[in-house]
C-alpha cells in the first residue's frame, strides 16, 4: 500500500476508509482551506489561476516547493491518486450521505479542449458549492446509483477515474472528489506524467497480460486506451507488454481486450514498485 494508505488507511486503502470522509475534517486545518477553496465562492481564482502559465512555471511544478502563487499553494492541498472502477464505486458505496454532486471539470472547461461534467463531489461538501455558486446552474445532483451508473458510463468512454482529497494531516486524509478525464487535460495527471509533479499518484494496482489470453491484436485496443504509455507492442512475440514503470493501474485496457487477457494485481507484488508511486 502506499504512504497514504499505511497512514490514514486503518487496515485499508486511505480512500476506502469510512473515517476519512467525517464531514468535521472538512473544517480542520490542513483540509480547511483546500476545501474553503474550491468548493467557495472563489474556486477559479484559487484553483485554476495559474492553469494558462503553466508552461512556464514548470521548475516551480517538479520542485514543489513554497509559492508565491496561489494557484501552487491550491496544489499542495490538492492532491489525487488512480483508481479503477470497482474502487471508485465502493467509494460512493461508503461515502456518507445519500447524494452525489456532478459539476463542471476545472481543468476542461480552463485549459482543456471539451467541457464536460467531470467532477463529482461528496454530499459532505455539495451544499456550500449550491449555497455559494448558484450560477452554476449545469450541475447535477445524483443518487448513489445514478453515480455508479455514471463511473460505469466513463469507463466505457475511456476516462481515468481518480479520488482527490483537500490535504493531509494527523487527523486523517479527506476525500473530497472523484474527478474522470485524462492525462492529456486533467491538471494534476499533466503535472505528474508530462513535468514530474507530484499531485497525481500512481494507483494500488498494475496492470498484468496473459501472454496465453493475448492474440496480438493488430488494432492494439488496450494501448489506444492506456493514458500513461503502459503498454508496448512485442513484434516478435506478438503479445502486448505492460511497463510497470509506466502503468497507473487505472485498468482501463482490461475492458478493450476482447480476449481477456489483461487483468489488474495489487502493485507490491512486484518488488521494484515498493517505491514507485
Amino acid at each position: 500500500m502506499c504512504r497514504y494508505c499505511v497512514e490514514y488507511g486503518n487496515g485499508t486503502k486511505w480512500y476506502l476508509n469510512p473515517d476519512n470522509y467525517r464531514k468535521e475534517l472538512l473544517a480542520e486545518p490542513g483540509h480547511k482551506e483546500g476545501f474553503e477553496g474550491l468548493m467557495g465562492v472563489n474556486r477559479n481564482i484559487y484553483e485554476w489561476g495559474g492553469c494558462d502559465q503553466l508552461d512556464d512555471m514548470l521548475t516551480d511544478i517538479k520542485v514543489m516547493g513554497p509559492s508565491l502563487n496561489p494557484h501552487f499553494e491550491a496544489v499542495h492541498q490538492h492532491a489525487g491518486q488512480v483508481i479503477p472502477l470497482e474502487d471508485a464505486i465502493k467509494i460512493i458505496e461508503i461515502a456518507p450521505g445519500e447524494r452525489m454532486f456532478l459539476q463542471h471539470c476545472g481543468c476542461r472547461r480552463y485549459i482543456g479542449h471539451t467541457d464536460f461534467l467531470g467532477c463529482m463531489f461528496f454530499d459532505t461538501a455539495m451544499d456550500k458549492t449550491l449555497e455559494e455558486r448558484p450560477w452554476e446552474k449545469d450541475s447535477k445532483i445524483l443518487t448513489k446509483q445514478e453515480a455508479i451508473d455514471y463511473e460505469k458510463e466513463v469507463d466505457k468512454m475511456g476516462l481515468v477515474h481518480s479520488i482527490f482529497h483537500v490535504g493531509v494531516s494527523e487527523k486523517g486524509a479527506a476525500p473530497l472528489t472523484l474527478c474522470h478525464c485524462n492525462e492529456s487535460t486533467c491538471e494534476g495527471a499533466k503535472v505528474r506524467v508530462y513535468y514530474g509533479g507530484n499531485t497525481y499518484r500512481k494507483g494500488e494496482y498494475v496492470a498484468k497480460v496473459d501472454r496465453d489470453k493475448c492474440q496480438g491484436c493488430k488494432t492494439a485496443p488496450c494501448m489506444k486506451r492506456c493514458n500513461f504509455g503502459g503498454l508496448t507492442y512485442d513484434v516478435l512475440g506478438n503479445v502486448v507488454n505492460v511497463n510497470i514503470m509506466r502503468c497507473f493501474g487505472c485498468g482501463l485496457c482490461r475492458r478493450a481486450c476482447p480476449n481477456g487477457a489483461l487483468s489488474l494485481v495489487d502493485r507490491l507484488s512486484y518488488p521494484a514498485l515498493a517505491d514507485e508511486w
